[in-house]
């Protein structure tokens, strides 16, 4: 991707795995390119929270942009699994040798799960998995080569996707976002970084650490309260988060601070090509965007 692509609307996800149909912990925000603040969407549902389904439907029309403008939309979730460290993604017996084959491959064996739910994936390959009171033949806490680089870059600490122990655990909500992206692949209007080079779609997925934009405007950690939220958009260059704007939680605070992130750095060229974005890595992994 080059400079030339010019994102003006900016939106943050903060996913969740979770099983059910809507979730506390899913949560969106967006800002617009100047020095406004971005604020919290509600789900155009009017439910009290945001489903998965109804996020992946909402994105497929656009994003809130209404196509008047680029937007680029960062998901805080796992678009892939790791690859280059063994040449597969699980074993040789499973076939998927890029990411979206490993996401139409995860979408088959969750195609009952409600709200892109990704349990039964879990439950099918259960030898590769560390979860309460099951340790799996075949697990190892592997990582891939952007998630190895995010923890040596002091972005922050990742956990394998593999590893479904514990508050830091991402491997579900990897696989719902899985589903997602092999229902968003076959639209015309989204591309996704790093799969798809973006040229004329209104709309550009990536993959985030919303850790990383915290610690890019200087904070470690959860961000729960207002005064800790501003000063960490003060330092992204954003406006202050407005005291109306809606209830804030520690979701809510990442996907405003993503918003206010991706803003900060969507024109800067280093991004979009991170040294270790190898053609195979590019294939089969993806990477973080923001993750040099």
């Amino acid at each position: 991707m080059t400079q030339e692509v010019h994102h003006r609307y900016f939106v943050g996800i903060d996913w969740s795995g979770a099983k059910g149909i809507r979730h506390a912990g899913l949560s969106v925000a967006a800002c617009s390119k100047g020095d406004g603040a971005p604020y919290l969407i509600d789900p155009p549902s009017g439910r009290k929270h945001w489903g998965r389904a109804e996020c992946a439907d909402w994105i497929a029309r656009r994003a809130g942009s209404h196509g008047r403008t680029r937007a680029l939309v960062g998901i805080d979730s796992s678009f892939s699994m790791p690859f280059v460290d063994e040449a597969a993604y699980l074993d040789k017996e499973f076939k998927p040798e890029t990411a979206r084959d490993l996401w139409a491959a995860v979408k088959r064996v969750c195609s009952d799960g409600q709200g892109l739910f990704g349990g039964a994936f879990v439950d099918q390959f259960s030898d590769h998995y560390l979860r309460p009171g099951h340790r799996g033949k075949k697990y190892s806490r592997r990582m891939r080569v952007a998630e190895n680089r995010a923890a040596a870059s002091g972005a922050g600490p990742c956990e394998s996707v593999f590893h479904l122990i514990g508050p830091s655990q991402v491997g579900l909500s990897g696989l719902s976002t899985m589903c997602m992206l092999e229902e968003l692949t076959h639209n015309a209007v989204i591309a996704v970084w790093p799969y798809d080079t973006p040229a004329a779609q209104p709309v550009t997925l990536v993959e985030i650490y919303a850790a990383a934009f915290a610690a890019m405007g200087g904070h470690r950690g959860k961000i729960r309260c207002l005064a800790d939220l501003n000063k960490t958009l003060q330092q992204l260059g954003s406006g202050p988060y407005a005291k109306d704007g809606g209830a804030l939680n520690d979701h809510a605070c990442d996907a405003i601070v993503t918003a206010a992130g991706l803003h900060r750095i969507a024109h800067q060229r280093k991004y979009w090509h991170p040294e270790q974005l190898s053609t195979t890595v590019r294939r089969t992994e993806g990477w973080v965007f923001g993750i040099l």
